[in-house]
């Protein structure tokens, strides 16, 4: 029954795949937060896209990994397909599943993008006030210190 732990290995792979996906769900509500929260650092996305990378590499390494575990049990599976149904029946629930966990997971990091955007641009405007801001006071100072100087006729004494 070697064949078999290859088919539950195969199971199992798709049951984690879930699992993190199901994580990743809830990364995703998080980021969602940081994104709306104009109190939040970017330090805080930083740590929740590191959290969030580190979710995808698990998943790439498990797909990979399923890829090459299929490829190696497919023509026996195939060949007595009434042995493994009952596990054939689960891995395609379980497919089905971890395809709506990922189209979830899509369709959160689509509006998650749409709210970076948002921000960051009201961060770039906030920047170009401040700047601008700047420049103004700048130019002022520049236009006061102009008219102090001594050797302006309105200041000079013309008694000699």
């Amino acid at each position: 029954m070697e064949n078999m732990d290859y088919v539950i290995m195969l199971r199992e792979s798709l049951e984690k795949k879930a699992d993190i996906l199901r994580v990743l769900q809830i990364r995703n509500k998080e980021q969602t937060a940081i994104l709306q929260d104009p109190n939040t650092t970017p330090e805080d996305l930083e740590k929740n896209m590191n959290m969030k990378a580190e979710l995808i590499d698990r998943i790439i390494m498990l797909d990979d990994g399923f890829e090459q575990l299929f490829n190696r049990v497919k023509d026996i599976i195939e060949a007595d397909r009434e042995t493994y149904a009952d596990e054939i029946k689960l891995m395609q629930d379980l497919i089905r599943k971890v395809t709506e966990l990922a189209a979830d997971v899509e369709a959160s990091e689509y509006k998650n993008r749409e709210y970076a955007k948002t921000r960051f641009a009201n961060i770039k405007k906030d920047i170009r006030e401040v700047k601008k801001s700047n420049d103004v006071v700048t130019s002022y100072y520049r236009n006061m210190m102009s008219h102090n100087k001594v050797e302006d006729p309105a200041f000079l004494d013309k008694k000699k």
